[in-house]
């Protein structure tokens, strides 16, 4: 009998002393809020290291005129590509790596899936040339014949 009365008491402390600190945290909470602009945000996200996919988008597409450019300079290597039916993105740009088209795997996989071309895959050969940017690459694999 008498443990179940300290049970009861321990129980009843419990639940005055939850009751009594959300009171006391509601009254005074010591929560500091800080409004910040898009501008402040966007700001201290370039700080970090962050890039947003419109401007990388930009970058490349400004990086691709450049080479257009110097490529009528110069002629290419060619380079054979073949895509297999049951080919996903990943496996695509895991060999596109491989021999040496693309410089970045992951980069190459997020312009691809802003270019909605990871659903548009068109299997076959493909000659691809070696300095292409991603740009080009994606329009010669998207390509149907």
């Amino acid at each position: 009998m008498r443990d179940k009365i300290n049970i009861f008491y321990i129980i009843l402390g419990i639940g005055i002393g939850i009751i009594l600190t959300s009171l006391i945290f509601t009254l005074k909470p010591k929560i500091k809020y800080v409004d910040y602009s898009d501008d402040e945000i966007i700001k201290k996200a370039k700080e970090l290291g962050m890039v947003s996919v419109k401007e990388k988008i930009e970058l490349n597409e400004e990086k691709d005129k450049r080479e257009t450019d110097e490529k009528e300079d110069t002629k290419e290597e060619i380079i054979l590509f073949r895509v297999e039916n049951d080919d996903t993105l990943t496996s695509v740009a895991d060999r596109l790596l491989k021999k040496g088209l693309i410089a970045n795997k992951e980069d190459f996989i997020q312009f691809a899936k802003y270019k909605e071309a990871d659903k548009k895959l068109r299997t076959g050969d493909y000659k691809l040339e070696k300095n292409s940017s991603y740009n080009e690459i994606i329009k010669i694999l998207i390509k149907s014949e």
